[in-house]
């Protein structure tokens, strides 16, 4: 039996597809299965697969008798693993020679649940580079952490209550593809991909916490993130319809935790929001107000509430959301503080600096605005 299997969910990528099996076959960690998904893709993918099986028996071909969306084929891969460990590649994505090796060492050495790495680079298909994700802070953390080397290798306590670490080594990003999972412990947890076709990934990810699984990381494995338009996370943008499922998303996650973690749930609904926020305000389409109106009701619906100590600004944004069903309410309420921050913060030359100011005055402008509201109920 393999040790890892390696999962690849496959829809309509034929020119990012060949990339992607080289760079998982060619891995100096050979004990490992290939499971592609095909997601009834239109293009050519299946023959490539088959192309590719002819010459390397670890890969299998699984075929969807129907579109079920990335999340579902997920399941599939997991479903018919048959190892100790799988790892979730997108199929438009590439990873590091050693990237299964150094993930799979560390999982053995801490007998983690969960292995991650932050050292992820954007393929920018537009313009045409590579450079550092957004949270690869690698360099900075070589330095800062250079004489125990803790960058490198450790165990992660990160978890909702724990928003200082997410500048650290120890945060394991909201997504799926930078990590290694203990099969059993997935299985044993029942935890699968909901239906969702957006966001699927944050409500995987925040179920996968409230059960409080082991957590390591390596970062000494790359994982090369392709970004393109036609992407599902450039979708959100171009919709010209509310994009409802993030909406289920957020429900999905705040109730699960109301049942199994609520001692968790203020900490979790600080998480949850934001990813809320970001598909909220990444929706460009002219009936936006629509959109607010039954992110308004959710909030009302469930009575969402953020700790206003630990978060002042996103407790605040929540409340006002929730309170308020007018999204020029909300605009003029919190929008107009961003704005009022983030004109000064631009001229600061330091990025972490910048970061630093505008945390720091949101949160200020934020609990004395909540208070205001509050006495004024």
């Amino acid at each position: 039996m393999p040790k890892v299997s390696v999962i690849l969910p496959i829809y309509n990528v034929e020119k990012y597809l060949r990339k992607c099996l080289d760079s998982v076959i060619n891995q100096t960690f050979k004990d490992i299965e290939i499971i592609c998904i095909n997601d009834c893709s239109a293009d050519n993918c299946e023959n490539i697969i088959l192309e590719y099986a002819k010459k390397d028996g670890r890969i299998k071909l699984i075929n969807h008798l129907e579109n079920q969306g990335l999340g579902y084929a997920r399941n599939t891969g997991l479903i018919n693993s048959n190892c100790d460990y799988i790892s979730f590649i997108d199929s438009d994505d590439f990873i590091s020679i050693d990237y299964i090796e150094y993930l799979y060492n560390t999982a053995i050495k801490y007998d983690a649940d969960i292995v991650f790495t932050d050292n992820i680079y954007t393929v920018n298909e537009a313009k045409l580079y590579i450079k550092p994700y957004y949270h690869n802070r690698i360099n900075i953390w070589k330095k800062k952490f250079k004489k125990n080397e803790t960058w490198k290798e450790g165990i992660s306590d990160f978890n909702v209550n724990t928003p200082e670490k997410e500048n650290t080594p120890e945060y394991p990003l909201v997504v799926a593809w930078n990590k290694l999972y203990k099969r059993n412990f997935l299985i044993q947890k029942n935890l699968l991909y909901s239906k969702y076709r957006i966001a699927e990934d944050v409500d995987m990810f925040y179920r996968l916490l409230a059960n409080t699984p082991k957590i390591a990381y390596n970062h000494c494995p790359k994982y090369y993130y392709l970004q393109r338009v036609t992407s599902l996370a450039g979708s959100v943008s171009a919709a010209t319809k509310p994009p409802i499922a993030i909406l289920e998303v957020f429900e999905n996650v705040y109730k699960y935790y109301k049942e199994n973690k609520e001692e968790l749930l203020k900490d979790c609904n600080y998480y949850n929001f934001l990813s809320l926020l970001h598909t909220f305000n990444n929706y460009k389409a002219q009936n936006k107000n629509e959109f607010y109106k039954k992110c308004h009701d959710l909030m009302k619906d469930l009575n969402v509430e953020i700790d206003k100590d630990k978060h002042p600004f996103e407790a605040y944004s929540c409340h006002i959301m929730k309170t308020n069903g007018d999204y020029n309410i909300y605009f003029d309420k919190v929008e107009r503080i961003k704005k009022k921050v983030f004109s000064v913060a631009w001229w600061i030359p330091s990025i972490t600096l910048r970061e630093k100011y505008k945390k720091y005055n949101l949160n200020k402008i934020a609990k004395k605005k909540f208070e205001e509201e509050l006495k004024n109920q």
